[in-house]
């Protein structure tokens, strides 16, 4: 590390976070009015998208190999076809129930049937 080939660190050139410049002598051909250090505005990052919850399953082998042959049927995965159910399953109990959010809400529907 002592043959020369290395700057020793001194304060001439430490920079704090955030305040950090180009080298001189690699920007010299650029007017510094044109080099803005920090943009004017960062554009706010996009909201997140509302990710699915998942849920596990088990079944038999039996039943997991008839979903597998109906999603090839249908041209679909086995997990849009048990989302399908799903889908089928809570709208007829929400007509049942006569709410559709079956009781998740604060309005209190739920409770009414």
């Amino acid at each position: 590390m002592s043959s020369g080939k290395y700057a020793h660190i001194t304060a001439d050139i430490l920079a704090r976070k955030g305040e950090a410049r180009p080298w001189p002598a690699l920007t010299a051909d650029v007017p510094p009015e044109v080099r803005p250090w920090r943009p004017a505005a960062a554009m706010p990052p996009p909201p997140p998208e509302i990710k699915d919850r998942s849920c596990s399953i088990r079944m038999s082998a039996h039943d997991y190999e008839r979903l597998g042959i109906l999603a090839v049927k249908a041209g679909v995965s086995r997990q849009q076809l048990l989302k399908q159910a799903l889908d089928e399953f809570l709208a007829a109990r929400a007509v049942q129930y006569g709410c559709a959010c079956l009781g998740a809400c604060n309005s209190n529907c739920g409770s009414a049937g």
